[in-house]
C-alpha cells in the first residue's frame, strides 16, 4: 500500500496541540503540548526515526498530573527542519538544540525524559548543563545498551542514496519495523503504521537519518560518564527490547548515583506505549519527587 498522509498526530488526542517554534539559530521545531502552559515544565525526547508520536500516551498522562508535558520532533526527525551542515547530527548538537528549545520555552529547570537515542540525548543534556535538569528518566536508553551491529553497516552508504530509501517506504516496511520494536504481545493500529511512515514522504529526511546515524555517538556510555548522571536517574527497560539491548543493564545502573532500575517483562523498546499505565505511574511518581531504592521490578 503506499504512502498516503494520516491525520497527524495531535489530532485526535484530547488536550494536546501542535505549533512550530523557531530556535535561537534560526533551527524550526515542530512541538507538541499538553497541559497548563504555566504548570511545570516536562520535557519528552524521542527516539531515533520517530516524532513526538511515540509520546502520545505519556503527554496526557502527565498533564493530568499538574505538567505542561513538552514533546518536540527532533531536528531532521518527524516535521522539524531537516537540512543542516555535516557534523550538525551529533549528539552533542541535538543536546544543543534541545536546551534552545528550553531557552525558547522561558524553562530554565526542568526533568528530562528520553527513549532510545532520546535516552542518550537526554543524559547529554545533564552532562552539558547538570544544574538544569532536574530529574531524568531514561527509557530504553541508547548508550545503556547494545544497539544492532547492522547500524554500523549503514554508516558507509554514501549520502547520496539516501533519497533511494523512499522506495522502500510502504505499509508492508511500516509492519515490519513495528514487529521490530514491539515485545512479544505487542499490537498496533493501522493510524500507528500511517503516522510512523508520515515524515518519510519528506525530501530530505533520508539524508537527516543517514547523516543521524554517521553522526550521532549510540556507543555505550564510559563508567566515569554513568558516574555523572544525575542522582536517583532512573533506568526504564523491557526484558524483550531487540532495538537497544539490555546486557549487564543492573551493572550499568548500579555505576550511576542511587541510579534506579525497572525491567519491564515481556515488553519491547516502547515501554511508554506498550505498558502505558504501569509508565505512567512511574515517570508521574518519579517527576513528583518519589525516591525508589535500588533496582525495581514490574512485571
Amino acid at each position: 500500500m503506499p504512502v498516503t498522509r494520516p491525520s497527524f498526530f495531535p489530532e485526535g488526542y484530547a488536550g494536546c496541540a501542535a505549533r512550530d517554534i523557531s530556535l535561537a539559530d534560526g533551527t524550526r521545531l515542530r512541538l507538541v503540548e499538553s497541559g497548563d502552559s504555566h504548570a511545570p515544565p516536562v520535557l519528552l525526547v524521542h527516539g531515533f526515526g520517530a516524532s513526538a508520536y511515540q509520546w502520545r500516551f505519556t503527554l496526557p498522562v502527565l498533564a493530568a498530573a499538574g505538567y505542561h508535558a513538552i514533546a518536540p520532533d527532533l531536528p531532521g526527525h518527524g516535521f522539524s527542519a531537516l537540512t543542516f551542515p555535516d557534523g550538525a547530527y551529533s549528539r552533542d548538537v541535538y543536546a544543543r538544540r534541545m536546551w534552545q528549545l528550553l531557552d525558547a520555552l522561558g524553562v530554565a529547570c526542568a526533568p528530562v525524559i528520553g527513549h532510545s537515542m532520546g535516552g542518550a540525548i537526554a543524559a547529554e543534556m545533564a552532562w552539558q548543563h547538570p544544574e538544569r535538569v532536574a530529574r531524568l528518566a531514561l527509557l530504553s536508553p541508547a548508550g545503556f545498551g547494545l544497539v544492532p551491529q547492522r547500524m554500523r553497516l549503514i554508516r558507509h552508504i554514501p549520502d547520496a542514496l539516501a533519497p533511494l530509501a523512499r522506495l522502500l517506504a510502504s505499509r508492508a516496511a511500516a509492519a515490519v519495523v513495528l514487529g521490530d520494536v514491539y515485545g512479544p504481545d505487542g499490537v498496533w493500529t493501522a493510524r500507528d503504521e500511517a503516522e510512523l511512515l508520515a515524515p518519510y514522504t519528506r525530501r530530505g529526511i533520508y539524508r537527516a537519518l543517514l547523516r543521524t546515524l554517521k553522526e550521532f555517538d549510540f556507543r555505550l556510555h564510559s563508567n566515569a560518564q554513568l558516574a555523572r548522571l544525575p542522582r536517583g536517574t532512573l533506568v526504564i527497560f523491557g526484558t524483550h527490547d531487540a532495538v537497544v539491548r539490555p546486557v549487564d543493564i543492573a551493572a550499568r545502573v548500579r555505576l550511576v548515583p542511587e541510579g534506579r532500575l525497572v525491567m519491564l517483562s515481556r515488553i519491547g523498546h516502547l515501554p511508554q506505549v506498550e505498558a502505558v499505565e504501569e509508565v505512567g505511574r512511574l515517570l508521574v511518581a518519579f517527576v513528583q519527587g518519589a525516591r525508589v531504592a535500588g533496582a525495581v521490578s514490574a512485571d
